[in-house]
């Protein structure tokens, strides 16, 4: 990292990208070993270096993401939000990756701080991009599904139960063409939607289908 600084600070061509996205990889990596302060800190530093190059807009709008979600874990919600916010104005009509992967992750810990609508709000930006890669990229095929079932988890941390069960059915019908090994878990979620809105038969339908699934695969696994 240190000859990658002094690269960007030589200015030689080329180097500040890569010194942005190397920052990004170690916030991530230090706020997985829980190390949220140098996690925060690089977040920062690769967010200050970005807006130096407003041009490179997919970059900064990752870094922004990744500041979002460091500030979400040191409480600074606000600041959460307003990176959040500039972040998806750069890029709206340019979806990419790591920038989905991180709406993603900001709408988890939008909801694990308790401000469940601002997670439903970034869930669904999230997912709209998913939905816009994997038409693109067969191998964002699968994000999608999971995509589906994380915004119908952040809709019923809402009590919207009917909306919750319109994503959970979609993400059921997905994985049933691309990750049946997904399948169970899908209709046990599905299921509990269904029953929060009254839908009895339709429930214990899918919870019956769900622990044959299970069954089958415990006794395939033997």
């Amino acid at each position: 990292m240190r000859s990658l600084r002094g690269l960007a600070g030589d200015r030689v061509k080329g180097a500040e990208p890569v010194l942005v996205r190397a920052l990004t990889d170690q916030s991530g990596y230090l706020a997985a070993l829980d190390r949220h302060g140098e996690a925060l800190a690089l977040a920062e530093e690769a967010a200050s270096l970005s807006w130096a190059a407003p041009e490179r807009a997919q970059l900064l709008a990752t870094a922004l993401v990744t500041l979002a979600n460091r500030l979400v874990r040191a409480g600074r919600l606000d600041e959460a939000r307003d990176a959040e916010r500039k972040a998806t104005s750069i890029v709206e009509a340019l979806p990419e990756t790591a920038l989905a992967r991180g709406l993603s992750a900001l709408a988890l810990a939008m909801a694990d701080a308790g401000e469940h609508a601002e997670a439903v709000v970034i869930s669904e930006r999230a997912l709209e991009m998913w939905r816009r890669l994997a038409q693109e990229d067969p191998g964002a095929e699968a994000r999608l599904g999971q995509s589906l079932s994380d915004h119908a988890d952040r809709l019923s941390e809402l009590g919207r139960w009917a909306d919750a069960v319109e994503y959970s059915a979609e993400c059921v019908a997905h994985r049933r063409r691309t990750a049946t090994e997904e399948l169970a878990k899908a209709l046990k979620r599905h299921a509990v939607f269904l029953d929060r809105v009254g839908r009895e038969q339709e429930a214990h339908a899918a919870a019956d289908e769900a622990a044959e699934g299970a069954d089958r695969g415990s006794h395939a696994s033997a």
